[in-house]
């Protein structure tokens, strides 16, 4: 007869023979912390479920092994199981390996196993239990390349739901009824960052690591609309439940701002006169010239990402992310943690010719304040252009 144990003290210790692990051959390593993630899959073949424990007290852990197949003193981060396994049962979970930097050199491979009350319990009751994984160090995380393959070891990688623009990359944390329509230059790095924690993501933090814009677009994480059943984005998208909300920017400051960080501030290094790139008033004749749809989400209108959204509960001015910070507290108790290092505008340089500068002038000028262009022979054209963002704007508190 199955019988199934109140907790991991419980399970006998012949059953551990029972109990094997399988994994891939290999592993990736990547970034700083020479960090990589393993599918593992337990098999309990025992009579008896197998149940980690209000404490944890069974994780997986591994140790580091050199060329010759020798062991590397380290303390292998452990990941608690996650769930219970029951009789005959087979359970897949992702198991972090992190090495010191110290240790990378001399390391060849990892064992990995399961740990009880800090040691490798199951080892000593049966050798064979642990899987051994070859590593392979790939660097820093400075390639579209690398980040995509880091990103695979965790999420998978695919295609939408099917919800169109602008509805899939809304983000939802279902526990906390709370919808985030972003907006891009409208601190959503800063907002999709709170997103992904409040969701309950794998690994929120290596997904801000790897770019939260490219992680949440490209990998189904489960945070974004795109990630749900259709039915379900449906509901969410309808129900008068959810906290809705969206934050918006000065039309002319955010156009200013999008000007400046894809033309000035993160041009290539080029100094020939023939690479100059465009001024403000050239942008801004090539933007007018264009449907809004088609124009890069940084630049699109703004009033566009909220259309057709029902029960929105609150659109925030970006220079009030401190009553959006308390909206926040009071509603879900989630807390904001804007980035320090962000430039001040205080710091920033404010010149009237801004707008028919080339952006290369500019670049050699340091951080430009983006009232700089709002003399432009443009302006009344742009607040033509983007009224409805204006009225939006306007219309915020």
């Amino acid at each position: 007869m199955l019988r199934r144990a109140n907790d991991c003290a419980n399970f006998p210790r012949e059953a551990w023979r029972q109990v094997t692990l399988a994994a891939p051959a290999e592993l990736a390593l990547y970034g700083a912390q020479n960090r990589g993630f393993l599918d593992v899959t337990l098999a309990n073949d025992s009579a008896q479920a197998l149940i980690p424990g209000a404490d944890h007290a069974i994780a997986f852990s591994f140790r580091l092994l050199d060329q010759r197949g020798e062991l590397i003193p380290l303390e292998g981060n452990r990941t608690p199981l996650t769930r219970v396994v029951e009789a005959g049962a087979r359970h897949t979970q992702k198991v972090a390996v992190s090495i010191p930097a110290q240790h990378i050199e001399a390391a060849a491979a990892v064992r990995i196993g399961l740990v009880h009350e800090g040691q490798y319990w199951v080892e000593s009751l049966y050798p064979e239990h642990p899987r051994t994984v070859k590593i392979e160090p790939r660097g820093e995380l400075d390639s579209l390349d690398a980040r995509l393959a880091a990103a695979d070891q965790l999420w998978q990688s695919g295609r939408g739901n099917g919800l169109r623009w602008p509805y899939g990359s809304m983000m939802v944390s279902e526990r906390h009824k709370l919808l985030y329509m972003p907006v891009p230059k409208c601190a959503c790095t800063l907002l999709k960052s709170m997103m992904v924690e409040l969701a309950g993501i794998e690994s929120p933090g290596i997904a801000r690591e790897l770019d939260v814009h490219f992680i949440t677009d490209r990998f189904n994480t489960g945070v974004q609309l795109k990630d749900k059943p259709m039915e379900l984005a449906r509901d969410i998208l309808a129900s008068d439940r959810y906290l809705k909300f969206g934050v918006v920017r000065d039309p002319f400051e955010r156009l200013a701002s999008a000007y400046l960080d894809h033309f000035v501030y993160h041009r290539p290094s080029l100094d020939h006169p023939a690479q100059a790139g465009i001024s403000f008033n050239q942008f801004v004749a090539t933007i007018l010239r264009q449907d809004p749809y088609d124009l890069d989400p940084h630049w699109r209108p703004q009033y566009l990402y909220f259309l057709g959204v029902k029960h929105i509960g609150r659109i925030f001015r970006l220079e009030d992310i401190d009553q959006l910070q308390q909206y926040l507290r009071e509603n879900i108790g989630a807390e904001l943690h804007p980035d320090p290092e962000k430039t001040s505008s205080s710091s920033m340089l404010l010149t009237n010719d801004a707008s028919d500068c080339s952006a290369m002038n500019l670049a050699q000028r340091g951080a430009i304040h983006p009232d700089s262009f709002r003399s432009s022979s443009q302006a009344a054209a742009i607040r033509e252009y983007y009224r409805e963002d204006f009225a939006l704007y306007d219309a915020a508190v």
